[in-house]
């Protein structure tokens, strides 16, 4: 995965997530192609995972790219990209996927900032997840 060409180009994973707002699905498959792999393996998974965390791209679900989680791989396997920029979006996926080391109130609340508080923080985090699919 390389850097979307300078004109926005989207003929990547990355490009085609920045061009999107900051947020792409995609497959295991279109990233291993990427990576120039025929076939996809626990290391080709590191490898993407890798590839993804240099290009400041985040993903999840996050076991889909964890050698000891997703031990049978398959092309067909989708998981979301994202750019991992600090704004909500980065915060709320870091909230559901390491709730220990974020401040999940403050998170939350940035979240339904414009919405009514009538959620609870276990609630609001259900519904986070129920929307990610997580």
């Amino acid at each position: 995965m390389s850097a979307p060409p300078k004109d926005g180009g989207t003929d990547t994973v990355a490009g085609r997530c920045r061009a999107g707002g900051g947020l792409a699905r995609t497959s295991l498959g279109e990233l291993r192609r990427e990576l120039g792999y025929g076939r996809l393996g626990r290391h080709v998974l590191a490898e993407i995972a890798e590839s993804l965390t240099t290009e400041g791209l985040g993903w999840f679900p996050a076991w889909r790219l964890s050698p000891k989680e997703n031990d049978e791989p398959h092309k067909d396997q989708e998981l979301w990209v994202y750019v991992r920029d600090g704004g909500l979006r980065c915060q709320v996926i870091g909230v559901i996927q390491a709730p220990d080391s974020c401040d999940v109130p403050a998170v939350l609340d940035g979240l339904l900032a414009r919405r009514p508080s009538a959620l609870s923080a276990e609630g609001k985090l259900s519904l986070i997840r129920e929307i990610l699919g997580v």
